[in-house]
């Protein structure tokens, strides 16, 4: 698609709405006859909508509907006094939201919404808990109280009656396409394909965070022509480094770009640059290396990044078919389907084999719990120093059942509400955004492409399913496009050890003096000496146990410097121990 069918991001979406005084952007109240139109983030298909204005006198609210993208519309009828505000389908672009003094404020980016509130809100308790028990928390709540997201695919209607809420999209069951494993392979290769030309910068060079995996591989693979590939290596770290997968692929698709040498280094500096620069804190913990190679691109000429962020849960296998066997009565179709998962085989034992069954199969048939259902012993696996009081702000708040309640097979409602809601609730849109616009760029995501997830949704399950590896159909798409070596590998990177190793390195005396101080604000979630036992007392870990650790060390961390920002009365204080600095080495390849 061509620079002329598609409309860019915008500088963003700032402004205020009420029943009486109507809508006001950037300071200014629309008036006149004019339908009044404000996109967010891009447009894909430009080209079949045409003018917003005229093609919302055509549909109406049914617009949104229409449109393919990552975006937020206001639209506004000055003479009718009436409008909205949607989001797109998947909610890779944000919308923020919340009441003050009568009015609604709107922003799409959080930091602009409260810096238009009377008074910063206070955190939200929920929010938090779950943050730091590694949870992600259902529903449209942030880590800010009364302050909400549009949820994906929603519709804000505004009017002289007042405000009201809807969903305008949601995913909906259709029937398997029963194609061969050749035919899907192509139809997917071919959507993958529209997927990233369709997001390809039209004004400057497009890069690919390129790694070893499957998915960011298959996005370079699907359209090389002119991409930039940008990828990190970790010459002291061989279980995350990737570099000579990285270099077959370049190799084999003819890729320039950038390439970032990675040592330890510059981890807790990444989280006071984002807490300061984006009121939020940092959810992943790559930025200390990420962030300099995306700079070191744009001033390479690159002006969108395109990640592969998606590909596990829009090609995942379609585990919860062994609960409709059982739901249909079909107890070997169960253990048939069960000894096609990824991962199983004779090497399993019956032990295993048994637990999965118990998981996928009895606990995914059961009718759905409602939501904040708990008996006061669950939540176990949530942190032990966590206190009681957190345990049942985790409890009363969870619904892990919501997907159950889609509309269709279960195999089908985990997959659907995994990418039409489950990815976004984590968070990983607005990181990657925020992220790539410190560096000048724009991210965006070719594998949460409508289109493409509506395809993949009508799979079989049976076709999902491989004892080898995941995403089979994907694999097969790429036959022929990438080295064997990528497409057939079975597992990925394992970053534990150069996280652990930049917690426990340079930083770790920081890093101790922040969680174990004895006014640290993450006291009013947990139980520090039980904290501080466990996390700085502990002997050697198992690989498991490592990576536990880790996260919960991060989320505890990052979710510290966050909430002394808000006490702060000037600027966000630094801990007295030095930090350490990025070591980083970017060079063009």
């Amino acid at each position: 698609m061509g620079a002329a069918e598609r409309v860019a991001a915008s500088a963003g979406l700032l402004g205020s709405f009420s029943p009486s005084q109507g809508l006001e952007v950037d300071d200014a109240f629309p008036r006149g006859a004019e339908i009044f139109c404000r996109l967010d983030g891009h447009l894909d298909n430009r080209g079949e909508l045409g003018d917003l204005a005229a093609a919302y006198r055509r549909w109406g609210q049914g617009l949104p509907a229409r449109m393919r993208g990552d975006f937020v519309l206001l639209v506004w009828d000055p003479e009718r006094r009436e409008g909205f505000l949607a989001r797109d389908q998947l909610g890779v672009r944000p919308l923020f939201l919340a009441e003050a003094g009568g009015r609604l404020f709107f922003a799409s980016e959080l930091r602009d919404l409260l810096a238009r509130l009377p008074a910063t809100p206070a955190p939200d308790r929920d929010g938090v808990a779950h943050w730091i028990a590694l949870s992600t928390r259902p529903g449209t709540g942030t880590l800010y109280e009364k302050v909400e997201r549009l949820g994906p695919g929603e519709m804000l209607r505004l009017g002289p009656g007042g405000v009201s809420r809807s969903r305008y999209w949601a995913p909906r069951f259709q029937e398997p396409l029963e194609l061969s494993a050749g035919e899907w392979a192509e139809r997917v290769r071919e959507r993958l394909r529209g997927a990233v030309r369709r997001r390809r910068d039209p004004e400057r060079r497009t890069g690919v965070l390129l790694s070893g995996g499957l998915d960011s591989a298959s996005i370079a693979a699907v359209d090389p022509d002119s991409l930039s590939a940008c990828s990190g290596t970790f010459p002291e770290h061989p279980q995350a480094d990737e570099a000579e997968l990285i270099a077959e692929v370049r190799a084999a698709l003819g890729l320039d770009g950038v390439v970032a040498e990675v040592r330890p280094g510059g981890l807790l500096a990444s989280v006071f640059e984002y807490v300061a620069a984006w009121r939020a804190p940092l959810l992943g913990w790559g930025d200390f290396w990420t962030l300099p190679l995306l700079r070191a691109a744009a001033e390479r000429g690159v002006g969108t990044m395109l990640g592969g962020d998606g590909g596990d849960e829009v090609f995942a296998p379609r585990v919860y078919a062994l609960a409709d066997a059982l739901r249909g009565g079909q107890p070997r179709r169960v253990l048939e389907l069960a000894r096609r998962l990824p991962g199983s085989g004779p090497h399993v034992g019956r032990r295993r084999e048994a637990a999965m069954v118990a998981r996928l199969a009895i606990v995914g048939a059961l009718p759905p719990r409602p939501a904040g259902w708990g008996l006061p012993g669950a939540g176990d696996g949530a942190p032990v120093w966590l206190t009681r009081t957190t345990r049942r702000r985790l409890r009363r708040s969870d619904d892990p059942d919501a997907w159950k309640r889609l509309d269709g097979p279960r195999w089908w409602a985990f997959a659907a509400h995994g990418v039409s809601s489950g990815i976004e609730s984590t968070g990983v849109f607005e990181h990657q955004r925020r992220r790539a616009a410190m560096a000048g760029l724009e991210a965006r995501h070719p594998m949460l492409d409508l289109d493409l997830v509506e395809l993949a949704l009508r799979q079989p399950p049976e076709q999902t399913l491989d004892p080898r590896f995941s995403r089979p159909v994907l694999r097969e798409a790429m036959a022929g496009l990438l080295p064997d070596s990528v497409r057939l590998r079975p597992q990925k990177a394992l970053f534990e050890s150069l996280i652990a190793s930049a917690i426990r390195g340079s930083d770790a005396l920081a890093i101790k003096e922040i969680l174990t101080a004895s006014d640290a604000e993450v006291g009013a979630y947990v139980d520090r000496e039980e904290m501080v036992a466990t996390l700085f007392g502990a002997g050697p870990l198992s690989p498991g146990e490592e990576f536990r650790w880790m996260w919960q060390v991060w989320r505890l961390l990052t979710a510290e410097i966050w909430l002394r920002s808000l006490s702060a009365a000037t600027g966000l204080p630094e801990p007295k121990q030095p930090l350490s600095q990025a070591r980083v080495e970017v060079r063009s390849t």
